[in-house]
């Protein structure tokens, strides 16, 4: 008689480390700005995790520019880019894992004009729209930001803010 062979099922969604983040495990908040002459703006954001395990991001987060009936700005969707203005090198998104309690950055370049800005006044934003990549949470934060150009966005960061 045959020996009955055992067999082992193993989950097909089985993973080692931490699991991406939810929505719900996050929160968001405007750090720091930074402006330069010719207009020329640097915005800094981070994602905390809110929950007690460690989670991942990678990518892009949506940002977007809000009028203040909360619709989108002329050019007020950020595109995604690998080097922003200042930054020494091009990135490209990394897995970055976001311990609890710890954040997470991206940055936002605008530009205002600067001084000496001639034409119509470009449209400022009274609140921004932000959704973490891999997740569809929205975050709304009241952010006046003054764009002329298209916004652009970095990918996830890790650590603190710089």
């Amino acid at each position: 008689m045959a020996a009955a062979q055992e067999s082992i099922n193993l989950a097909p969604n089985f993973r080692i480390g931490p699991q991406p983040c939810r929505g719900a495990d996050l929160s968001v908040r405007h750090v720091t700005d930074d402006a330069a002459m010719g207009g020329h703006n640097l915005s800094e954001y981070a994602f905390k995790n809110e929950s007690v395990s460690a989670c991942t991001l990678k990518g892009y987060p949506q940002f977007e520019l809000l009028n203040k009936s909360a619709g989108l700005l002329p050019q007020g969707r950020a595109v995604n880019t690998r080097k922003l203005f200042g930054d020494e090198a091009s990135r490209n998104p990394e897995l970055v894992t976001i311990e609890p309690g710890k954040e997470a950055t991206f940055r936002v370049y605008t530009n205002n004009g600067g001084a000496g800005y001639v034409g119509k006044r470009c449209p400022m934003s009274r609140w921004v729209r932000i959704v973490a990549p891999g997740t569809t949470r929205t975050f709304v934060l009241k952010d006046e930001i003054r764009s002329c150009q298209k916004v652009q966005v970095s990918a996830i960061r890790a650590g603190a803010s710089e």
